[in-house]
């Protein structure tokens, strides 16, 4: 994300203190803080810190509770499979307006990034994999020129991107998902709408699958078919 500037609202450089805070785990999962307390900690008042929570809140990282302040939702395969679901519904819809109306140049950006992702799939780096698997589908999400669905997408990646990273992928999982990645690519070119919705979400579906079963692996129980 961009540095702060002069004019970077006081709310907006407390949310992302909060965020990094959040995702590195210094939040844990099934607490809460008041705002009094953030408030105090952070050294500004209480409407900046009821704004930076509300567009926490949105992204799915807190829970508003009234007279408690916010607490950071317990992690649970039911959270991951959702926002897995919702991100499988908007993708599909994007990859099939993205078949209809992506222009040449950016079909060759959608590639390049296929391209970056399958390289680091094949050194087994999975944080280069994770950064040109997001701009792959930001790509894609572009294209279908659809900033609302792009929007919604956007606010539940930096969640599942950090729990991801944490977690790793399963074997084989990157390079099944290079695969996947091409299909999806075929489709755009060809302008098959419905065949790349279908791609989209399968992928999806398989991402999903993966996440639970690392999850479950390090919660200690078998994952639920």
């Amino acid at each position: 994300m961009p540095p702060p500037t002069a004019s970077t609202p006081a709310y907006a450089i407390l949310r992302d203190r909060l965020r990094t805070t959040i995702l590195s785990g210094a939040w844990p999962p099934g607490t809460h803080r008041t705002l009094g307390a953030l408030a105090l900690e952070h050294r500004v008042s209480i409407s900046p810190v009821r704004e930076a929570l509300l567009s926490l809140e949105g992204e799915g990282l807190v829970e508003i509770r009234q007279h408690r302040g916010a607490i950071v939702p317990l992690l649970d395969a039911k959270l991951f499979a959702d926002l897995y679901d919702l991100r499988g519904a908007l993708q599909a819809l994007m990859a099939r307006r993205a078949a209809e109306c992506a222009t040449p140049a950016q079909l060759e950006g959608i590639a390049a990034h296929a391209a970056g992702f399958a390289a680091a799939a094949e050194r087994a780096d999975a944080a280069e994999a994770l950064r040109h698997n997001e701009a792959f589908h930001a790509a894609i999400d572009s294209a279908a020129g659809n900033p609302q669905a792009q929007a919604v997408v956007a606010a539940r990646t930096a969640f599942v991107n950090a729990v991801r990273l944490r977690l790793g992928y399963g074997p084989a999982r990157l390079q099944q998902a290079a695969a996947q990645h091409e299909t999806i690519l075929a489709a755009l070119r060809a302008r098959k709408p419905e065949a790349a919705a279908e791609a989209a979400f399968g992928h999806v579906e398989s991402a999903k699958r993966d996440l639970l079963e690392r999850f479950a692996e390090e919660q200690g129980r078998t994952p639920e078919k």
